[in-house]
């Protein structure tokens, strides 16, 4: 089988310039993934996936293509099978879903190329008896319940009423004590003004008296 391809390769140069991942596996019910890279200068080209053939004829599709592309890069599906391509990483990618046991088997992930022999590469596909992977034993061991703690949200702090009171009490106390100044000073205020006009009236009243007696006293000599 070496030999073959070591001598188809000589014949056409080339028709191998497609890399898979070689083999890929997959689980009964699952799915499965397979990229594959392509050559500089077949970014617009056609990318197929196809069932390979039996004995010598491994490298040819068996049966047509399952799925391809049309040309550009939007995901084409077809029942199972879909297929989409990144011509900047020119790379394509293949899944299958919902695979079976007759899924397994070798398949091609290929290029098409107009008048001339398409490049492709063999991918084996293995598709294991288990429907998915066991899972820890920790997956299966019932969970103690969780006990929601209720959050309590603080309030902002308000001012005790014992301070509010103390606060309105002593504003009260200094009301009546800033008032009764006022008034005494007022008062304090008019019996110094009072005080001003009777010493004026008196000191008024003696120069009044002084000069009425200077007066007599020169008539009398």
């Amino acid at each position: 089988m070496k030999l073959f391809s070591v001598l188809l390769w000589s014949f056409f140069p080339g028709c191998w310039a497609v890399t898979g991942p070689g083999s890929v596996r997959g689980h009964l019910g699952g799915s499965v993934t397979v990229r594959c890279w392509y050559a500089e200068g077949d970014e617009e080209n056609s990318k197929f996936w196809c069932r390979g053939g039996t004995g010598l004829e491994t490298w040819r599709c068996s049966d047509g293509h399952l799925v391809e592309t049309r040309g550009s890069e939007a995901e084409v599906t077809r029942g199972r099978f879909s297929i989409r391509d990144n011509r900047a990483r020119r790379v394509f990618t293949v899944t299958v879903e919902n695979l079976t046991l007759a899924d397994a088997g070798t398949y091609l992930c290929g290029v098409e190329r107009a008048l001339q022999f398409d490049r492709r590469d063999t991918v084996l596909v293995s598709v294991s008896p288990d429907v998915s992977p066991r899972s820890p034993i920790t997956d299966v061991l019932p969970q103690s319940p969780t006990i929601e703690t209720p959050q309590i949200t603080k309030q902002p702090d308000s001012p005790s009423p014992t301070t509010t009171e103390s606060r309105f009490s002593s504003n009260a106390d200094t009301t009546p004590t800033r008032f009764t100044v006022l008034i005494l000073l007022l008062f304090l205020s008019k019996g110094l003004v009072f005080l001003g006009i009777v010493c004026a009236a008196t000191c008024g009243s003696v120069r009044y008296r002084k000069s009425r007696r200077e007066k007599v006293s020169r008539q009398t000599q």
